[in-house]
């Protein structure tokens, strides 16, 4: 195989590997008073600017609950993501919601750093090449091992996506139990949620706060 088109693999392999995104809980709280357990109605709302975001977000949370909850997102209810009126509250418990969940977008921080040139790491077997010539000979060219002595800086852009989740009790409207988790380096909007679902999705259920699937 040309040594070329090794370090080109060895390169799309390295970049395969640092796309991928990954979501962790950084801190939580639970009301250690509140004693409810899983909730029989939920409300999920997602607050974030972009409205065909929210709503894909909200639809995916709330198709995520069923069936073994029912859970139903705001914006079919025509409600916006504003749990703290009083007005909002009355229609959640009216309509026989006994809780409610709230994904909130903090913050999406971009950082950028430079990889200094450095020589790659490649096993000698990659320099080997048929000839006569030994290596360093005077008569042996050095263009060949050029690709191989030296690499290119280059700029590497991190993002973080920092989402808030805060489980409310109705029709008090107290929240009992939030989270903040971040994301990093999401593929797209839809990896988030998606991430989000199964990570706060665990962790509510391990905490008795959701019922078992």
């Amino acid at each position: 195989m040309p040594h070329r088109l090794i370090l080109t693999l060895l390169a799309a392999l390295f970049l395969l590997a640092g796309c991928g995104g990954m979501s962790t809980i950084k801190t939580s709280w639970r009301d250690g008073a509140d004693t409810a357990g899983p909730p029989r109605k939920l409300a999920v709302f997602v607050a974030v600017k972009d409205d065909n975001l929210r709503r894909m977000a909200e639809n995916r949370v709330a198709q995520s609950l069923q069936p073994s909850l029912a859970a139903q997102a705001a914006h079919q209810l025509g409600l916006e993501a504003q749990l703290d009126t009083p007005e909002v509250r009355t229609r959640l418990t009216e309509a026989g919601f006994d809780a409610a969940l709230l994904a909130r977008l903090v913050s999406v921080d971009k950082t950028q750093s430079l990889v200094p040139p450095q020589p790659p790491f490649l096993p000698e077997p990659f320099l080997w090449r048929r000839g006569p010539y030994p290596y360093f000979s005077p008569f042996y060219p050095f263009h060949p091992f050029y690709p191989y002595a030296y690499t290119t800086p280059q700029v590497i852009e991190d993002t973080r996506v920092i989402v808030e989740t805060l489980l409310y009790r109705l029709p008090e409207g107290k929240p009992v139990w939030s989270a903040v988790s971040e994301s990093f380096n999401p593929a797209s909007s839809s990896e988030v949620v998606e991430d989000l679902i199964q990570l706060i999705g665990k962790r509510l259920r391990d905490e008795g706060l959701l019922p078992g699937r």
